[in-house]
């Protein structure tokens, strides 16, 4: 059986691959604290582990969105009309 060894640290490039999103991205986010890095050098080294979470969350955070969404639509769908009238049946908007 072959194990596969995941490094502890990635650089920028690895972790804006690993995320499927343009290095200056990643910046953008490290920036705004989403996801936790530090400088060595000009460099910025991320923990592996910091990347998969921030990638999990965003994974988690969109189904619920998704899931609020669809059955918000569902509850929608069923409202009932009683009460409400057509401008038709009511013989136009502006029925004397």
């Amino acid at each position: 059986m072959t194990t596969i060894t995941t490094p502890p640290t990635m650089n920028i490039t690895e972790a804006a691959d690993a995320l499927k999103i343009h290095p200056h991205s990643l910046e953008k986010i490290i920036r705004a604290g989403d996801i936790p890095a530090g400088r060595v050098g000009r460099a910025y080294v991320l923990m592996t582990r910091d990347v998969l979470a921030y990638a999990e969350r965003v994974i988690l955070d969109q189904t619920a969105s998704r899931i609020n969404a669809s059955t918000t639509r569902v509850a929608r769908k069923g409202r009932s009309h009683a009460g409400l009238r057509s401008a038709s049946a009511s013989g136009g908007f502006y029925a004397q």
